[in-house]
């Protein structure tokens, strides 16, 4: 069942990523965490036929390729979008642009990480809980052709 696969998450930063975990250890998921701190890995690992992930979660602000420009790369890339994985965005970003570019990218989420490690832990909480519960109602868009 796709909800129990693997959660991708895309974080450069090392604190962020222990944070991550220990939220996810906190919530008790069943699912695999794959992390990956150099963004430009994402594409490759995905292109795999058997990579067929759960969710994807990504920070924003990343060296190499940031997570606006992976995001653009996995909604042209046909292959990729047949996967109809929910792509997140993670971000201490909190500017309306941001906000906007990510949207304009047709994500199925964005959370703000915030300093309140609680706070932190509800926001993806919620966010797994409701990709758990509608996973099968809902795909990614297509590219337009």
């Amino acid at each position: 069942m796709k909800k129990h696969r693997d959660i991708l998450i895309i974080e450069d930063d090392e604190d962020d990523r222990d944070i991550l975990k220990e939220i996810f250890r906190d919530l008790g998921y069943k699912n695999n965490l794959v992390f990956f701190a150099d963004s430009t890995q994402v594409v490759e690992y995905l292109r795999r036929p058997e990579i067929q992930p759960f969710i994807i979660i990504s920070d924003i602000n990343m060296p190499k390729l940031g997570g606006f420009e992976l995001r653009n790369i996995i909604m042209n890339e046909e292959i990729l979008m047949d996967k109809d994985i929910p792509y997140i965005f993670i971000s201490n970003a909190q500017d309306e642009s941001s906000i906007k570019e990510a949207n304009k990218l047709s994500v199925q989420g964005f959370i703000q990480k915030g300093d309140d490690y609680n706070k932190y832990k509800e926001k993806i909480k919620n966010l797994i809980d409701y990709w758990k519960e509608n996973i099968n109602s809902f795909t990614s868009p297509k590219k337009n052709k």
